[in-house]
């Protein structure tokens, strides 16, 4: 037997992401499989700078590709397991003190978060928009101390992930007005 009330959940949430994504040029999404007739999992690419280490000279440098996975399980409405929900797929040496590859922390979660928080909460991570400051608490001690000496370089990108493309602007600048019409 199906749950309706999930299902229409999922419906909710491929709308609003693919929503999301057509305004963004920062996020391509991904529907993967469905529960029933719509998906349950996603693939979210951002092509915005974060960071990465390489594991043999530590060295931290500028990367622009992050993948994440987003899955919704059955009981979602009811019951968050953080580390089921978000998964980072790539790159696998990500430097974030919420990030230990595959793990991703986005913070708190609770049962029935949209895709469209998740989605923005995993860009905000990324760009070191958001961040733990505290070694006790991050899956990654080693960036945090790093990220604490380095916060003058942070976000690492300020672009809005949700943001019109630059030839929306650039005709808009060469006639402000609408067609025939006063402004």
């Amino acid at each position: 037997m199906e749950d309706a009330i999930f299902l229409d959940f999922l419906k909710a949430q491929l709308v609003a992401g693919l929503a999301l994504a057509a305004e963004s040029d920062l996020l391509m999404l991904l529907p993967l499989r469905g529960s029933g007739p719509f998906p349950d999992r996603y693939l979210a690419r951002f092509t915005c700078r974060g960071l990465v280490c390489d594991p043999e000279t530590r060295a931290v440098a500028e990367h622009d590709r992050f993948e994440v996975g987003i899955h919704f399980p059955p009981d979602y409405l009811r019951a968050v397991r953080p580390y089921q929900i978000v998964t980072l797929l790539a790159p696998p040496h990500a430097w974030h003190p919420n990030l230990r590859f595959p793990g991703m922390c986005l913070g708190r979660m609770h049962p029935g978060t949209g895709i469209v928080e998740l989605v923005y909460q995993a860009y905000e991570v990324i760009t070191y928009q958001k961040m733990t400051t505290l070694e006790h608490d991050a899956l990654n001690p080693e960036a945090c101390a790093w990220a604490r000496r380095n916060t003058a370089r942070f976000p690492i990108d300020r672009r809005p992930l949700k943001r019109k493309p630059v030839a929306q602007f650039e005709s808009l600048a060469a006639d402000p007005t609408p067609e025939g019409g006063a402004p």
